[in-house]
């Protein structure tokens, strides 16, 4: 009797119940034999692909780095080569430099042995001197050349 009501409930909706049982259990036949047979060649089709996409992204991966160590060191031999040539450059300024003080403190050392020249000069014709005064006068400016040059 609740086979007929289960049949008569089903028929309301549109479904034949012994064609929906027979679907049921050729569904479960054919679940059966793809999972004893079936789904074992499948899964192991599907871990076989998917070593092979594993590979294949490793030796991309491997590849990628490979590149980017490459770049890297060439962009460090660029720094490094731009580096040298700057210090060079400041090297060279700092040369240009150091030759144009050096020529600065040349010209007032001999604008100043001018100078003292001149002074000691200018002392020896004031004075109708002695031999042992021209010694002192000679003396004194050269005392006053080293105590201007330090």
């Amino acid at each position: 009797m609740h086979a007929f009501f289960l049949a008569d409930l089903l028929s309301g909706f549109g479904i034949n119940l012994w064609a929906f049982i027979s679907q049921l259990v050729s569904f479960a036949i054919v679940f059966l034999i793809l999972w004893r047979w079936g789904f074992p060649v499948i899964l192991r089709t599907l871990a076989a692909k998917a070593e092979e996409v594993l590979q294949v992204a490793r030796l991309q991966a491997q590849e990628t780095i490979e590149r980017a160590t490459r770049l890297a060191d060439q962009e460090a031999i660029r720094i490094q080569e731009e580096a040298h040539a700057r210090a060079a450059q400041i090297e060279q300024q700092q040369i240009a430099r150091i030759q144009q003080e050096a020529a600065r403190a040349r010209a007032e050392l001999s604008r100043l042995v001018v100078n003292l020249s001149i002074d000691a000069a200018r002392k020896v014709i004031r004075k109708s001197v002695n031999t042992a005064d021209n010694r002192r006068l000679v003396q004194e400016f050269v005392n006053a050349s080293e105590i201007r040059e330090q």
